[in-house]
């Protein structure tokens, strides 16, 4: 590669950086966008070449292991190099404190853009025009269909009158005369039969 492709590459690196540098709205939702799939990407490129190497230890590049020698904190962090699960725990060890981050990047990239600056001008207190192309929705709400409440009307209690009862007949006491006493005695004396006396 020749020097004049080596600058004309750097300049547009600057050009470049400086465009992505820029306060605007698309430029920074495509920064974010950017750098939340590389960090995604080589997050499972990691767990991958930890998996690889569970089946593969042999295969462990030296770099690898002359560096946690040389760190007492990982020594006792990772297990021993020389075992098959070495890799998995370094590589766990890699992706755990990176999966935060990677959670606030998609998080950001979402909010990122006509979003942040609507969400903005709410938060200072300014009105927000909204546009003709993409009206707001209405809550939909089920149709609720009232049916017309059926009431049986009873009629009133009313008391029945109680009848009155029916009069009872009392004896009229009238005076009795002497004679027809004295009559009606002798009538019943004279139907009664008289035993014959013996002789």
């Amino acid at each position: 590669m020749s020097e004049q492709s080596i600058m004309y590459a750097a300049w547009a690196g600057v050009v470049f950086l400086a465009i992505l540098c820029l306060p605007m709205a698309a430029v920074r939702k495509f920064v974010l966008s950017l750098t939340s799939w590389a960090l995604r990407l080589s997050l499972l490129a990691i767990l991958a070449a930890g998996a690889y190497l569970y089946f593969r230890p042999a295969e462990m590049p030296a770099e690898v292991t002359s560096t946690v020698a040389a760190s007492p904190e990982l020594a006792r962090l990772l297990p021993d190099p020389t075992v098959s699960y070495f890799s998995l725990c370094l590589a766990c060890l890699i992706a755990a404190p990176l999966v935060p981050i990677l959670a606030a990047l998609d998080i950001t990239r979402i909010l990122a853009g006509r979003r942040t600056a609507r969400l903005a001008a709410i938060a200072d207190g300014e009105p927000v025009v909204m546009s003709a192309s993409t009206p707001p929705r209405e809550p939909t709400r089920a149709a609720v269909v009232e049916q017309p409440a059926y009431v049986v009307e009873q009629p009133a209690y009313v008391p029945q009158p109680v009848p009155p009862p029916p009069p009872v007949a009392t004896p009229v006491s009238r005076p009795i005369d002497r004679r027809t006493a004295s009559t009606t005695i002798t009538t019943v004396r004279s139907h009664i039969p008289v035993a014959p006396i013996g002789r």
